[in-house]
């Protein structure tokens, strides 16, 4: 008896504890993030140290990018790009290899967490740089037409079992051409740790004017409690189009139990009682 009300309280305990996070009180204020690189003219091959401030903690990648990156991941050297790790501080000193760029400049370093839900960029004046200018024909743009997620864990999630949150994206292309297989990447995680990788659905081509709809189906384990992102990071042609969804989940049903127990021990015992 003595072990199950104490196990009872914990259970209470970690609920509280979960409803004050999703409050926001363990959440740091927003800051502008900030980048920063020794002045000057650089050449492809230079080591630079780049400053970072104002970041969330966790690992950000930095890249060189051409066509001032007009056209995103097109534009960007991103399979040569250096990550870094940001302290809980929101600062870091990051030593980059300047990659040279797919296509020729104007040029700028740009710097974003791995969803793209935090990025920035600041301008690279770059010499050594002899790769041809990007091609000016209509880019692949993506838009987001809708976003909703819903916690479809049933009665279990009540009691915080296992479930599942599912998140429907709606992307439109209100382009002249078709968008065809862009990257994407999904995270889920508490509020300041969103670090899980979730498999995102293939985008296939989504063809000019038209508009497709998605499902994203987001594991819930047993201590997911309050607050639970989604970001994703969509890279078509015509730059990154990053997406933040939210749901929470308080298993309220533990809650009862503490006022459920002793009215079923009482009844237990009444029976006993009886039989006596």
């Amino acid at each position: 008896m003595k072990r199950l009300a104490l196990l009872v309280v914990s259970v209470v305990a970690v609920l509280l504890s979960s409803t004050g996070s999703a409050l926001g009180t363990d959440r740091a204020p927003d800051v502008q993030p900030r980048v920063a690189l020794p002045e000057g003219t650089h050449r492809v091959g230079d080591r630079v140290l780049v400053a970072l401030d104002g970041w969330p903690a966790g690992v950000v990648q930095i890249e060189v990018c051409g066509n001032e990156g007009r056209r995103g991941a097109l534009d960007c050297a991103t399979e040569r790009a250096t990550d870094g790790q940001v302290r809980a501080t929101g600062s870091a000193r990051v030593p980059v290899l300047l990659a040279a760029p797919p296509v020729a400049c104007p040029c700028l370093l740009r710097v974003r967490t791995p969803t793209g839900a935090t990025t920035a960029t600041v301008a690279l004046p770059l010499a050594g740089v002899s790769t041809p200018a990007a091609v000016t024909t209509g880019p692949a743009v993506l838009t987001l037409a809708g976003l909703h997620a819903v916690d479809e864990s049933g009665v279990g999630g009540w009691f915080g079992l296992p479930g599942e949150m599912t998140v429907r994206l709606t992307l439109h292309n209100p382009g002249s051409v078709d968008v065809i297989e862009p990257p994407v990447t999904v995270l889920a995680g508490r509020p300041g740790r969103v670090h899980t990788m979730v498999a995102a659905p293939p985008v296939g081509t989504v063809p000019a004017g038209q508009s497709r709809d998605y499902v994203i189906r987001v594991p819930l384990s047993v201590t997911t409690m309050g607050r639970y992102e989604v970001h994703g990071l969509i890279e078509p042609a015509a730059g990154p189009l990053p997406f933040v969804v939210a749901t929470t989940r308080h298993p309220w049903g533990l809650l009862a139990v503490p006022v459920a127990l002793p009215a079923l021990l009482l009844a237990g015992a009444g029976r006993r009682v009886r039989r006596r």
